[in-house]
This record gives C-alpha cells, structure tokens and sequence, in this order.
C-alpha cells in the first residue's frame, strides 16, 4: 500500500460537513468517490479538520492509503476532473500509508468573515454573516455601511486578547461536545476591520494548537455580542473557567462566514516536503 496526503478546498455551502453520513453528500464521501472512479483500491480518506455542514476550506488536509503508486499530477489531474464544481485538489505528496494529519497539525488558522450593511448583499450570501441595523450596537444613529457604525470595533478587539493562551474553552463548544480534553492554546485571535479595503467586511482570525466542534463559531459569535453591547471584554475570563457551561459564552455564530485557511503540520511522514500554504493559494494577510 501507498500513502497519499492531499490538500483541497472547497466551498462548504451545498455539504453535511466533511465527514461521510449515509446518504448526505460530504466532502469525505465526494473525495472517496472520486478515488472509486479512478479505480484505484483505497482505505478510508482521514481528514485533518471536521469542518462543520457550510464551512468553508482554503487549505484542508486528508491522507489515504491506495494499492498502486500515482504521480503527484496524476493524484491532482485524476481527481479534480471527477470531483463536483465546489472541491478542488490543490496538491498531492507521498507520505506514509498509515499518515493521518490530524495527530500532526501543530496549528489551524480558521477566518470568520462578518458583513455589515442596511441591505444584504446577494453575491456574498455563502462567505459572511451578514449584519443589519437591528444587529447593531445602539449608540449610534446615523449609519453607514461601515463596520465600526454596527460593532464597537475597540472593543472586540480588546475582548479578543481575552483568548490568547492556554485555557478552559468548556463553553465555546455544541452543547453536544462532550470530550474530557477542553483546554486549548490560543496563539492569535484578531478583529480586522475594513478587511481586504472593503469598509463593510470584518474579519476574526484565529489560531489555535486544535478546536472543539463549533469553537471558533462561538468565539466569534461572542465577539460579536461583545461588539453590539452584550458582553465586556471583562466578561471573557469569566467565560473560561473550570465551572463555566455552554450558557455562559455568546451566540454561535453562522456556518457560513467560516473558513479553515490553512493547517501547520508539525511532522510529516513521507519523502516529500509538507504543504507549502501557497498551495491552497491564501491570499496575503492584510490588516
């Protein structure tokens, strides 16, 4: 058997998630078909992040084990030719058989994208949570279609450093989540207002060592309570004790405005050299 480590992306808007369900198209499943057309004998696709139904991905990983060794081109060519439209192979390595880099990653970058405006916008529909006036801060009348005239922008930002570091994120799981292991490491979590030059776009990046299901939604929908009024910056390390639940964090957020940009492999079992983040072709990082 040969191992095959390959990153795609893909637009979440029209899947269950990653992980394959008996009669519900994921990104799992749509991959491991893609495989099956090529006729090639293979294990089960691991994937590095769950992501959940309608979240996005840049920069996603997943390792497979196959009977017949393909060329890097052959892996990307085969398979993007027989996935649907929304998934693309961005690149292919040899690695280990049994690989899977999901006990690898060393980081995870996820983006959460806001929209602020008095109408919605059409064409961003799948890429933000789209915030109108009655989603607003209070204390200010006349608006614009910018972010600081609907979220306290300072704020939020200073919320934001709340997370930084080690600590209990027992509260900014589903309610569902029940795995003993709750304590996660922060290394950056920023508000980006006017992201990529457009006033009306806010953007939350965050990067942690690993992520419980629906984390980085909650962290998000809680900046964004911290930005309308609800919650103080001071209000955060109440929010990551020992003894706090599910209750006690913000609103989570909408799956859509989620995106998994890129994973940071800390070992990589194959002759190749680990994915390089040009590769799911992430735009430079502007603040």
């Amino acid at each position: 058997m040969h191992g095959v480590c390959v990153c795609l992306g893909y637009d979440g808007t029209d899947f269950h998630g990653w992980q394959s369900q008996p009669g519900l198209r994921t990104v799992q499943g749509m991959l491991e078909e893609a495989i099956d057309e090529m006729g090639i004998e293979h294990s089960p696709v691991r994937g590095c992040s769950r992501t959940d139904a309608g979240v996005h991905a840049l920069g996603q990983l997943a390792s497979f084990a196959v009977e017949i060794e393909v060329p890097r081109e052959g892996w990307v060519s085969g398979l993007n030719a027989r996935l649907p439209k929304d998934i693309v192979v961005h690149d292919a390595q040899p690695c280990y058989r049994r690989y899977n880099p999901r006990f690898h990653a060393a980081h995870k970058r996820y983006r959460y994208l806001v929209r602020c405006g008095r109408q919605r916008d059409p064409m961003m529909r799948k890429q933000v949570w789209q915030l109108g006036p009655k989603g607003a801060r209070r204390d200010v009348e006349n608006r614009s279609d910018r972010v600081e005239d609907y979220l306290d922008i300072e704020a939020m930002q200073a919320a934001a450093k709340q997370f930084l570091g080690t600590h209990d994120f027992r509260a900014f799981r589903q309610s569902g989540d029940q795995r003993e292991i709750v304590v996660r490491e922060m290394y950056e979590v920023k508000v980006l207002p006017a992201w990529n030059g457009r006033a009306d776009l806010l953007a939350i990046e965050v990067i942690g060592n690993s992520f419980m299901k629906n984390m980085v939604r909650i962290m998000a929908g809680t900046l964004v309570e911290v930005g309308r009024g609800r919650f103080v910056p001071d209000d955060i390390p109440g929010m990551l004790r020992e003894d706090s639940d599910r209750a006690d964090a913000g609103q989570t957020a909408p799956p859509q405005g989620l995106t998994l940009i890129e994973i940071e492999l800390a070992r990589f079992d194959g002759p190749g050299d680990a994915f390089d983040r040009a590769t799911a072709g992430e735009p430079p990082r502007r603040s």
